[in-house]
């Protein structure tokens, strides 16, 4: 069964992504009245003062005081505005689930996601290999591959454990489990880094337990020169 699909797109600032989904995802046999749009906080509409209130770059969490990216102290507006959308985003997640906790798996796309064809076969086959799990990642973003892995984009998609702990390869495209998020969502604000590079302490924090899908089931578009990056901005 299709998990419930959350995509981070403003049709208002991003009407060609926008646009681009809406033709794209039922091609790939995903009907639009399932896809959740959530519409975060656009840059250029963060005050100075909310800004400052979720983003903290001095923020020695837990006592890990170490910066993970150069981008830590100096996040543009369009980077603190991911996060926050992706926030949301599992706001309504965990909302849907409600008390019962179902359903029990949610995925995430960015706005410039391209997805194979056989995108649902590729993703039934993952869902009925996992067992012990709480991320998810299905896109490479920059060309990261698991060691042992075929290089044909046709092998049969396996899971594998990733070579390091810096487990976030991108953020276009990735599913959890519904118990990481509530975990997630107690803990990701105040955040000091980009968004790959948050989740990748947040999932050290937590302990998860992180899988790579390969080869890989999504491309981020503006990675792959398909559509223009939003940042700066």
């Amino acid at each position: 069964m299709l998990p419930p699909i959350f995509i981070m797109c403003h049709p208002e600032y991003e009407p060609i992504r926008y646009q681009l989904l809406l033709s794209q995802l039922p091609k790939r046999g995903i009907p639009l009245e399932t896809v959740h749009w959530v519409r975060g906080p656009w840059g250029s509409e963060i005050s100075a003062s909310d800004f400052m209130k979720v983003y903290d770059p001095f923020n020695g969490r837990h006592g890990f005081s170490m910066a993970m990216s150069f981008k830590s102290a100096a996040l543009l507006r369009g980077e603190v505005s991911l996060v926050l959308t992706f926030y949301l985003a599992i706001q309504e997640a965990l909302a849907m689930a409600g008390p019962q906790g179902h359903p029990e798996m949610f995925l995430f796309f960015e706005s410039d996601v391209v997805l194979r064809e056989d995108f649902l076969e590729r993703l039934e086959f993952v869902l009925n290999d996992v067992r012990e799990w709480d991320y998810i990642s299905l896109g490479e973003g920059v060309g990261t591959r698991p060691k042992g892995a075929e290089f044909s984009y046709f092998a049969p998609t396996k899971l594998y454990e990733p070579d390091h702990q810096f487990v976030f390869r991108c953020t276009d495209s990735m599913l959890f489990r519904r118990s990481f998020l509530e975990k997630l969502r107690l803990t990701l604000l105040p955040f000091r880094e980009c968004l790959d590079w948050e989740l990748n302490f947040q999932m050290l924090l937590h302990r998860g337990v992180s899988l790579w899908a390969d080869p890989p089931l999504v491309e981020p578009g503006s990675g792959r020169s398909r559509s223009v990056s939003l940042l700066p901005g």
